[in-house]
């Protein structure tokens, strides 16, 4: 069962769910790292709304710009290391449109560590928002973790194609500049290489996406408008990767 189904329930059913040694299957190093960051995203977010008692796009992109972009960096430097065969627009667009892939295994145990952490957060006050969409949110959180995991897969395959350009052009791409232009495809903004994209806005469209995803109606996570995603990558001139 993947991440996105593998718990049902209250918060606190998901905390007593335990992750075995037999969950744990062997991941790349760049994976485990992506893991790790897009975990911190979710915590983020639980404590910003933990504060709060309620989600606030503002506050929650605020609280997890750091991560965000620690997530990013990472993912972009994976990408620069091992791209994704995705230099076609078509073939982008055909990749960003697959069906979402179930986290690694190893991530249940990181599933339930962030639903333990709502739990306990969030359980003496039950009876408070047992009607609220902050309860809600705990019964979402491998939702979310798939959204952000997800949304990571995104960029590092629009990061790859742009990789992949740069170099067919003849030369290696800045990562700053592949990172920044990633971003800004994937959150629909004006492409700029110098000018620095705020990566907790990007976030917080994940783990909104999240939200919907959990819904029982719904295919889970997707991502909008693919096509449209890859012919903007594919429109970017490969001189604004150059340094």
């Amino acid at each position: 069962m993947g991440a996105v189904g593998a718990f049902r329930g209250t918060p606190a059913a998901m905390s007593e769910q335990t992750v075995t040694s037999t969950d744990l299957e062997p991941v790349s190093p760049d994976r485990k790292g992506e893991d790790r960051e897009a975990a911190a995203v979710v915590r983020a977010a639980v404590d910003a709304v933990s504060r709060t008692g309620r989600f606030s796009a503002s506050a929650v992109a605020s609280a997890v710009e750091g991560a965000a972009r620690a997530l990013a960096r990472r993912v972009i430097a994976s990408a620069l290391r091992d791209p994704n065969r995705v230099a076609a627009e078509d073939v982008l667009a055909d990749e960003l449109a697959a069906p979402v892939q179930p986290p690694a295994a190893v991530s249940k145990a990181t599933v339930a560590l962030l639903a333990a952490r709502f739990a306990r957060r969030f359980g003496p006050l039950r009876a408070v928002f047992a009607r609220t969409p902050t309860w809600m949110l705990a019964a979402a959180i491998p939702a979310l973790y798939a959204s952000v995991v997800h949304g990571a897969g995104e960029l590092r395959l629009v990061a790859s194609h742009l990789v992949l350009r740069a170099r067919a052009a003849g030369f290696e791409p800045d990562p700053d500049r592949v990172r920044r232009i990633a971003v800004q495809v994937l959150r629909g903004d004006p492409i700029d290489p110098i000018a620095e994209p705020r990566h907790g806005p990007l976030a917080v469209r994940w783990l909104r996406r999240a939200g919907w995803a959990a819904l029982p109606f719904t295919k889970g996570v997707s991502t909008r408008d693919p096509d449209g995603m890859a012919a903007v990558a594919a429109s970017v001139p490969p001189s604004l990767l150059r340094a």
